[in-house]
């Protein structure tokens, strides 16, 4: 493979490597990945940049720790607020003639179909 047809594979998978770094690819994508690193020493590189970034992200999140009780109360209470005063829509009613309709044209493709 020239280094031309190289390119876009190469960045295809790079594309990848967050989910391989989580080990949420598919079997086939993960095989993709790991044998393109295998014969690439820039993706290699390029794959403990995003493993590093992930595990750094995963610290600083960790540290944040979980929401107040008040903060979870204080969401619900601006949840149940708007849906007060979202005016409630109600279903609009399906007219005989309107499903009668529907149900013929519904009935006449099936029989087209069968021809």
């Amino acid at each position: 493979m020239t280094a031309t047809n190289k390119q876009p594979r190469r960045h295809k998978i790079e594309k990848l490597l967050p989910w391989h770094a989580t080990g949420t690819l598919s079997r086939r994508d993960a095989d993709r990945v790991e044998q393109a690193l295998a014969g690439d020493r820039e993706l290699v590189r390029h794959y403990e940049l995003v493993r590093q970034e992930l595990a750094e992200t995963t610290r600083l999140n960790e540290t944040l720790g979980a929401p107040s009780a008040r903060a979870m109360e204080k969401l619900f209470a601006a949840i149940d607020a708007e849906e007060a005063r979202a005016p409630r829509r109600r279903p609009r009613p399906i007219s005989r003639t309107r499903f009668l309709n529907t149900a013929r044209d519904s009935a006449r493709e099936k029989h087209s179909f069968s021809k």
